[in-house]
Order: C-alpha cells, then sequence, then structure tokens
C-alpha cells in the first residue's frame, strides 16, 4: 500500500484532493459516503461521443448527494493498441478537455503546461483504472512501435501522473484496490491477467488493511462474470480476454479478507454476480454499444453509483440520457 505522501504525490496531478483521506472516525463511519464508478467511455472525435461523455459527467455533477470520488473503470478511449501515436494522443486529449467540464480552472492550451492534471470542479478525486484500449502500441504491426514514446502503458501513467498502474486508497473506514488487469501476450497481443508481483502487492496490501475493514476492488476486465454463458452458450469457455484468466487465484488471495466487492468493465452490461458474500458488479459503459446505442439493445448508456454505510453497500445502475447518433 502506498503510504500517504506517496499517494498525494503520484496522484495529485489527477486531481486528487487531499480531502479523501478521511480520518477514520465513528460520525465519518456513520455518516456514510458515496462514490461513483464510471466505465468505458471509449471517446473519440467521431459519433459525438464527446458530447456523449459530456452529458455523462452533466449527469455525474447533478447527483444529490453528489459523490466524494469518481472511480473511472478503463477504456477511457476509444483505442490506443493500433493506431498512430498522434491518434492515440488525440484521444487522450480529448478525454481531458471534455472531463474539464468538472473544473472551474480556465482551459489548458498547451499539453507541457500540464500534462495530466483532470481537475474538478466539485473537488470530487478521480481515480483511474487502466483498461486494455488505453495502451498505446501493444497490437501495431507496423513500424517499430516499441521505440515510441509513450508505448505501452507509458502514455496512459504519462496522462493521469501515475508512478504504476495499480495502487489502494482508503475513505472512511473503507478500502480500495485498483488492479491492473491488462498483460503482455506473445504475437503483438495482450490477455487479461494479474502478474505474479501484482499478487504479491496484493498480499503485502491486505495484510495491512487487516481481515475486518470492508474493502473493494476494481478491475478492468472481470474477475467474475457470466457474460460468455449469457451472450454465446452455457457451454462456452472464456477466452483470457474476456475474463482474467488467474482470477481464482486473485479471489484465493482475498477470500481471507473482508472485500465486500469487486467492481469491473470491459464487457459494457450491466451485472451483478455474488459469491460468498462478495459482489461481482459489471457497470455497463458510458458509450454502450460504442456509441451505437444501449449494449446488445437492453443496457442503456450510463455509470454506477454507490452509498456506503457503515458496514454496508447499495448501488445503483443511473443512465444519462444519452441517443445514438446516425
Amino acid at each position: 500500500m502506498l503510504s500517504r505522501r506517496e499517494l498525494l504525490q503520484g496522484l495529485a496531478g489527477a486531481g486528487v484532493a487531499s480531502s479523501l483521506f478521511a480520518p477514520h472516525t465513528a460520525e465519518a463511519s456513520a455518516r456514510g459516503f458515496r462514490f461513483v464508478h464510471i466505465t468505458d467511455f471509449h471517446i473519440q472525435p467521431e459519433l459525438g461521443a464527446a458530447d456523449g461523455v459530456a452529458l455523462a459527467v452533466k449527469k455525474l455533477r447533478a447527483l444529490n448527494p453528489r459523490p466524494d470520488f469518481i472511480i473511472t473503470g478503463g477504456d477511457h478511449v476509444m483505442d490506443a493498441l493500433d493506431v498512430t501515436r498522434e491518434r492515440a494522443e488525440t484521444q487522450f486529449r480529448l478525454f481531458r478537455e471534455t472531463m474539464k467540464l468538472l473544473s472551474n480552472d480556465p482551459p489548458i492550451n498547451k499539453r507541457e503546461e500540464d500534462t495530466s492534471r483532470i481537475p474538478s470542479k466539485l473537488d470530487i478525486p478521480i481515480y483511474q483504472t487502466i483498461g486494455n484500449h488505453d495502451v498505446y502500441g501493444w497490437t501495431k504491426r507496423d513500424g517499430n512501435a516499441s521505440t515510441e514514446a509513450g508505448y505501452g502503458k507509458k502514455m496512459f501513467q504519462e496522462w493521469y501522473a501515475l508512478n504504476r498502474t495499480y495502487y489502494s486508497i482508503d475513505f472512511s473506514d473503507w478500502h480500495f484496490i485498483i488492479l491492473d488487469s491488462i498483460q503482455p501476450k506473445a504475437s503483438n497481443s495482450w490477455r487479461a491477467e494479474i502478474d505474479d508481483a501484482q499478487l504479491q502487492w496484493l498480499r503485502d496490501d491486505l495484510a495491512q488493511v487487516g481481515k475486518t475493514r470492508p474493502v473493494v476492488i476494481v478491475t478492468h476486465v472481470p474477475l467474475m462474470t457470466l457474460f460468455t454463458q449469457l451472450t454465446e452458450s452455457t457451454l462456452k469457455a472464456n477466452s483470457d480476454s474476456g475474463v482474467v484468466r488467474n482470477g481464482k487465484e486473485v479471489r484465493d488471495v482475498f477470500v481471507p479478507y473482508n472485500v465486500k466487492a469487486v467492481l469491473q468493465g470491459h464487457t459494457h452490461i450491466v451485472e451483478e454476480c455474488i459469491y460468498t458474500d462478495t459482489r461481482y458488479i459489471t457497470s455497463g459503459a458510458v458509450c454502450g454499444e460504442w456509441w451505437k446505442g444501449p449494449r446488445l439493445g437492453v443496457h442503456p448508456e450510463g455509470f454506477a453509483v454507490f452509498d456506503v454505510k457503515q458496514n454496508s453497500l447499495k448501488w445503483e445502475y443511473v443512465p444519462y440520457g444519452w441517443k445514438a447518433r446516425a
């Protein structure tokens, strides 16, 4: 677990306020808090995507009570895996400019003046989870992308001032763990996995937290989902791009602890699976069916709002009223 000082230094560029580290008092616990898990933006210049994200932000700002913080669930951009560096940068810049609707700060015209800061009008800290489409150049087959600036996860880290792509944060009596479920695979590809170094870090982090404190884990690719069985066949095996390939091993690590929920993205559906008191919640998608309408025709564009009080967690999915453009 990062120290408070390390987190403030590494995440200040993402609009993280020191108020996030609220005191663990009985009063704070009794009062409760609210946060938003908003995932799979897939922002791009086409299909009105920036307007869609702006509309989602407007809906988020109108929440009452307002959220104490926001966790993004990955796939902030349409795709950085197999595009030019200029195209990838354009998408990340568009995402930043759109999210600045949360801010009263003056616009920043030059990236050199501020490479990553996402300010917040409501002083709401924003925490990013990396998705597969946020990784630059891994599937590019033309040229030697590995020698380019920002290759791999570096571009994502630069835009959000992250020292690393997995970390943990605290709020009130609760502990939040953001994992990196995207790992390189041979043949210019990727797979969903929590690597060995991250697994050890997870063991160490949870050991410091203890077995009674409530924990929420966030991952882009699901640890557990019924997506394949519901949409293809009950006998269809999952792929390592649709579910974390060592998800059971990850679960074996956290089973002894008080993990209340695992928040997930990637599939763009709204889903909740419960097993041994841990809730596996997939929070839909801001972009729905990649800006072409509701996902599978039934999951509208939206985000999840979570209300926490003492040891309990309640949530609802909030559509924001987007209408796909021709």
